[in-house]
C-alpha cells in the first residue's frame, strides 16, 4: 500500500471509530435512578471528549428536567439538577453563566427546604461551593461566610465524604487557613472512593495529594493565619 493511501485508511479507521463511539455513548439508556445520574454524570465529564460534554450533560440535564416533573417535590433531582446547571455552565460559559449560577443557588435552597440531609447533605455542600466559587456583590453573590456555614454544614452530615472534605479543605486554603486546610486534604486523599462516581473521587484524591505538597511547602516558608474556630 502506497504511503499516503496508509495514511488515508488510518485517518477513516479513527474518524469512524470515534463515530461509532460517540453513537455508542449516546445510545446508552437515560438514568432513571439517583445513582444512575451520578454514574453518568462522571461518565460524562470524564469520559466524554472534550467536545461532546456539553451535549452530553445538556441532554442530562433535560432528562433530569422531565424526571422533575413527574416527581417534583425530590430534593435529590432538584440537587442533581443544580449540579448539571453549573457543570454545563463551566464547561461551556456563556452570557447565561451567572443567571445559571443564580439559577442552580435557587434550586439547591429549594432542595434544602424539602429535604436537608438528601444525598448526605450535597445541597449545603454545593451550595457552599458556589459560594465561594462565584463573583461577589456587585457581580453575583459570592459570600465567603455563606460559604463556610453551608461547608460545614455538609461536613457535619457527612463527615466521611470526599466531596465535603475536598471542597471544605479547599475553602480554607483559598480563604488562607492553610493549617486546617491540610487536615483536610490528608483526610480526603485516604478515604474510601464514591462507587456511584469513581472518576470523581479518583481526580479529587489527585487533587487533594497535590495540595498537600504545596501547602506543605508553603507552610515552611510562610506565618500561617490563625485556624477557624
Amino acid at each position: 500500500m502506497k504511503p499516503h493511501a496508509s495514511l488515508i485508511v488510518t485517518w477513516l479507521f479513527s474518524f469512524f471509530f470515534a463515530a461509532w463511539q460517540t453513537e455508542a455513548l449516546r445510545a446508552e439508556p437515560l438514568p432513571f435512578s439517583i445513582p444512575q445520574i451520578e454514574q453518568q454524570w462522571d461518565e460524562i465529564y470524564y469520559h466524554w471528549p472534550e467536545e461532546q460534554r456539553k451535549e452530553g450533560l445538556t441532554q442530562l440535564l433535560a432528562h433530569i428536567k422531565s424526571l422533575k416533573k413527574q416527581q417534583p417535590n425530590q430534593a435529590e433531582l432538584l440537587i442533581w439538577e443544580a449540579i448539571v446547571l453549573v457543570t454545563r455552565t463551566g464547561v461551556a460559559p456563556d452570557l447565561s453563566a451567572l443567571s445559571n449560577l443564580e439559577e442552580a443557588r435557587n434550586l439547591l435552597q429549594q432542595a434544602i427546604k424539602i429535604n436537608p440531609s438528601a444525598l448526605d447533605g450535597a445541597a449545603y455542600l454545593a451550595l457552599g461551593c458556589l459560594y465561594y466559587q462565584a463573583p461577589g456583590w456587585p457581580i453575583s453573590f459570592g459570600d465567603n461566610k455563606k460559604a463556610e456555614q453551608y461547608l460545614r454544614k455538609a461536613l457535619a452530615l457527612n463527615p466521611e465524604g470526599i466531596e465535603a472534605n475536598y471542597y471544605f479543605a479547599d475553602f480554607l486554603r483559598q480563604t488562607g487557613y492553610f493549617q486546617e486546610a491540610l487536615k483536610y486534604f490528608q483526610k480526603t486523599a485516604v478515604l474510601p472512593d464514591n462507587p456511584n462516581q469513581p472518576w470523581l473521587s479518583a481526580q479529587l484524591k489527585q487533587d487533594a495529594t497535590t495540595a498537600l505538597q504545596s501547602l506543605l511547602a508553603r507552610l515552611q516558608q510562610k506565618p500561617l493565619f490563625q485556624p477557624l474556630p
